[in-house]
């Protein structure tokens, strides 16, 4: 299948998907950077944690200038409920450390930089990886570089939409569309969780099945 193809499949997916699940207006809430610490904190773990592991943080610290001066082992006694305190703690207070020697608690100059660049930047601090500068880019900045979890690595994979030894992330920016990829990205977590699950995927209730290459090997 080349490139054309599967734009065209990933656009009936696309809209497959939003029949289902409906349309999803983007929201521009968070700062860069509160996006950040709340994508560090969401790593390997569910929303609810995450969220009690945000609340917990603000509850001990009163600023990005307090939380930045304060110890690790203080910052991971604040997050504990999230799970991996410690190296998330180390990740954050390492972030904002960087940001000082910068001179603000701000990742508003990434504004300035194309997507490649500011995501290239976001992926200099330690701990930070493509998933989570991707969100930050996409959520925050309305920079189109598409973020993938495992559900989206899952899902694409199996639709053939991303192949085998093909970089997710690259490969997924290339293929959606700038204005499609905020909504796409949270559909395609939806349908990991409800339906195309990692064990015991339900092919038979899937509105994709037609043109899932894996379909025929679950359904037997």
């Amino acid at each position: 299948m080349n490139n054309s193809e599967r734009r065209d499949n990933l656009i009936w997916v696309k809209n497959e998907l939003e029949k289902l699940y409906g349309p999803i207006d983007k929201d521009w809430g968070e700062r860069p950077l509160r996006t950040l610490v709340q994508t560090v904190l969401s790593q390997n773990t569910n929303d609810d944690n995450r969220d009690r592991a945000e609340r917990d943080l603000w509850s001990r610290f009163t600023d990005y200038e307090d939380l930045a001066t304060a110890p690790v082992s203080k910052i991971a006694d604040a997050i504990s409920t999230g799970g991996l305190q410690n190296q998330k703690a180390k990740t954050i207070k390492g972030i904002l450390s960087s940001l000082a020697e910068k001179g603000k608690y701000s990742l508003d100059y990434l504004k300035s930089l194309d997507p490649e660049e500011a995501w290239k930047e976001l992926m200099s601090f330690d701990g930070v990886g493509k998933k989570t500068a991707a969100v930050v880019l996409l959520f925050s900045l309305d920079k189109p570089i598409f973020p993938v979890d495992t559900h989206v690595r899952r899902v694409t994979g199996r639709l053939g939409l991303v192949m085998n030894g093909e970089k997710h992330h690259e490969t997924l920016t290339e293929l959606v569309r700038d204005d499609d990829m905020f909504q796409f990205h949270l559909h395609l977590i939806h349908h990991g969780r409800e339906t195309c699950k990692a064990r015991n995927p339900r092919c038979e209730d899937c509105v994709l099945v037609e043109r899932c290459p894996a379909a025929e090997g679950f359904l037997g």
